[in-house]
């Protein structure tokens, strides 16, 4: 092993001495976490729970110099992770970009560069035993890799230098996630393809334990819930975790655009269950990788899609409690009324409506009125009722509404809305676990529905909900 010269960590910031305020996802089952860059902003803590360094755990940040590594940068934000219990990813270990220059411009055998790339991991690993996870290979679909003849090419399945990869970190991070990272899968069907293929390869020989989908504004800025859900739901048919990698959202510049945005979007990716975590990409306005993506300024003045996201977040994950999701429109609905409208603002892009019957004093007797939601529910307990609804007018602002067999509510005055909110029933039921059917009865035409919430927590619902169980 040739001698190297480790520069002296340099830890430019006092972490004891942050605010300690509750981070939004306190007490989660999920983390809500950021990068940190040249070093540990002073209001970290506050917002955030996971830690992945922006650029100063990436090769060329850390072996600028052949055999003199720098970790400085990389131990701030390790420490922090370290004292205040937060998950550390090491991002990245191979990648096509910002890899040191001497790599390739020097002269280097492919032997030669293996054996850099061989020290390199294994080093990694030595510096940072208690990494949560690690990004082995970094955009192996959109970054090409000049150097990956050095770790068997192609070779038989096309992507032999990204399993080979793995393998060098399986042995350097034995107790770590791998985790592969890829931007620009989100929506597009076949980029996805391609990645599912290579997670397949990889899956099938043990070496990965979850997916990294970066989720960068180029692409999820034109996406929608339903959009991300159908992206997400393809990519938990892998049977892998979901990891959000490097969320960010420029919408249209505006405060108020970045603000719709994340309520249309970030609850879809949070609520998903294979999404096992969030990560953002930069959160201080003049400090982030792109214009527009920043959620707070230099002097601490929250965007309104921080303040937001805090409080659905806090909000959120049915604290103490079970629950259960349903789609209205795959519920058994009757032939009064319209199943399947198209909307692509509803959470699975559908609703339900009555168009015309409407049944004002008493609730439908046959079936033809009604929309049957069978499920399951995970526990016994009083279960709170949401509708996400959609009613325009106060003359189409009800529903009839009973579980199982039981008596009817009259469920009037929902309160008009021209766009899907979420509202909460004026009755609970007290159930069993088990097998039960939630009904639904037209009362007044033009009332639409889209989803429906029972729960025996106290949270609130926002966006989409959650996935569906239906």
């Amino acid at each position: 092993m040739r001698l190297l010269t480790i520069a002296a960590s340099l830890g430019a910031v006092s972490l004891l001495s942050m605010t300690a305020h509750a981070q939004m996802a306190t007490g989660k089952a999920k983390y809500v976490g950021n990068v940190i860059g040249s070093s540990v902003p002073s209001n970290f803590a506050t917002y955030w729970n996971q830690v992945t360094p922006e650029n100063a755990t990436k090769w060329g940040s850390v072996e600028g110099t052949r055999n003199v590594m720098n970790w400085s940068q990389a131990d701030a934000a390790y420490n922090l992770a370290q004292q205040r219990g937060f998950k550390f990813k090491f991002h990245t270990l191979v990648w096509g970009a910002q890899f040191p220059s001497w790599l390739t411009n020097t002269g280097l055998t492919q032997a030669q560069q293996r054996a850099e790339i061989e020290q390199w991991i294994s080093l990694a690993g030595q510096h940072f035993p208690n990494a949560w996870a690690v990004d082995v290979v970094n955009e192996p679909i959109k970054t090409a890799i000049s150097w990956k003849n050095a770790l068997g090419g192609n070779g038989s399945t096309g992507w032999d230098w990204v399993i080979t990869s793995f393998q060098l970190a399986r042995t350097a991070f034995p107790n770590a996630k791998l985790l592969i990272n890829e931007y620009g899968t989100e929506n597009d069907a076949n980029a996805r393809n391609t990645y599912k293929t290579i997670i397949n390869l990889l899956k099938a020989r043990g070496l990965i334990d979850g997916i990294g989908i970066q989720s960068h504004y180029f692409n999820v800025d034109s996406m929608n819930a339903a959009s991300v859900t159908s992206m997400l739901n393809d990519y938990a048919t892998l049977g892998l975790d979901v990891y959000v990698s490097e969320l960010d959202v420029v919408a249209n510049g505006t405060d108020s655009g970045q603000l719709a945005k994340y309520q249309d979007i970030f609850p879809a990716f949070w609520n998903h269950n294979s999404v096992k975590g969030i990560t953002l990409w930069g959160y201080i306005v003049g400090q982030t990788w792109r214009d527009g993506t920043g959620l707070i300024s230099q002097g601490g003045v929250e965007r309104p899609a921080l303040t937001w996201m805090k409080g659905f977040v806090s909000g959120s994950g049915n604290p103490g409690g079970s629950a259960v999701w349903l789609e209205a429109e795959r519920g058994t609905v009757g032939s009064n009324w319209s199943d399947n409208v198209p909307d692509s603002t509803a959470s699975a892009g559908q609703y339900v409506v009555s168009p015309s019957v409407q049944s004002l004093t008493s609730a439908p007797t046959t079936a033809a009125g009604w929309v049957q939601l069978p499920f399951n529910a995970p526990a016994a307990g009083t279960y709170n009722v949401w509708f996400r609804k959609k009613t325009p007018t106060a003359d189409d602002d009800s529903f009839w509404i009973r579980m199982d067999s039981g008596g009817w509510t009259n469920w009037n005055s929902m309160g008009s809305s021209s766009s899907w909110t979420w509202v909460k029933a004026p009755t609970t039921y007290n159930i069993s676990a088990g097998n039960h059917s939630f009904v639904v009865g037209l009362r007044e035409n033009g009332a639409q529905l889209d989803k429906v919430y029972l729960t025996t927590g106290s949270d609130t619902p926002s966006g989409t909900g959650g996935t569906a169980a239906n």
